[in-house]
């Protein structure tokens, strides 16, 4: 019973973290779907639109940008972007160096489950970048002004300004001059 009620409240703040960010963004005037949880440490000054999305701590959107839906974990993104649905920017990545990757196992052998993950490194989105649907974009990967990023492409490097990349994983198609 005490482990049910301990769920239960902890589901119960969770929610309410999440809520106090969709209240923070609606406040400040970003169309927002009922559905997107908000982190309420993420800076969202000036969003157009969240679709029903994630949107973790370590994250900078800037304004006029909007954004369907999808998970963005770990990132800087600049103003008037678009950013299609089921996007997935700055997910975090497991340690290979370690002795395991499962969190749960290094909990089971006395570790913190911390030691699994890698240090985040924000991604960082340009100014007028549009990234398609179903879209990825690693941590740390840089993508540059007015690029480009095709639907379903698997971005893990940097891409350069005003380039179309594609593809799994991403290179660039053409130049956008």
């Amino acid at each position: 019973m005490k482990f049910v009620l301990f769920n239960l409240l902890r589901a119960l703040s969770v929610w309410a973290y999440y809520r106090m960010g969709w209240m923070r963004a609606s406040l400040k005037g970003v169309r927002i779907d009922w559905s997107s949880k908000v982190s309420p440490h993420a800076r969202i000054c000036g969003v157009k639109a969240i679709g029903s999305a994630l949107i973790g701590r370590n994250v900078e959107i800037g304004s006029g940008t909007y954004l369907s839906s999808g998970l963005i974990q770990c990132a800087r993104i600049g103003r008037y972007c678009s950013i299609g649905p089921d996007v997935i920017i700055g997910p975090s990545e497991h340690r290979l160096d370690n002795w395991t990757t499962s969190p749960f196992e290094a909990l089971a052998a006395g570790e913190s489950p911390d030691t699994t993950q890698k240090k985040a490194e924000p991604s960082v989105i340009g100014d007028g970048v549009w990234i398609g649907a179903k879209s990825v974009i690693l941590q740390g990967v840089e993508i540059g002004n007015k690029a480009v990023v095709a639907a379903g492409a698997i971005v893990i490097c940097d891409v350069p300004s005003k380039e179309l990349w594609g593809g799994v994983p991403a290179r660039k198609i053409r130049s956008l001059d």
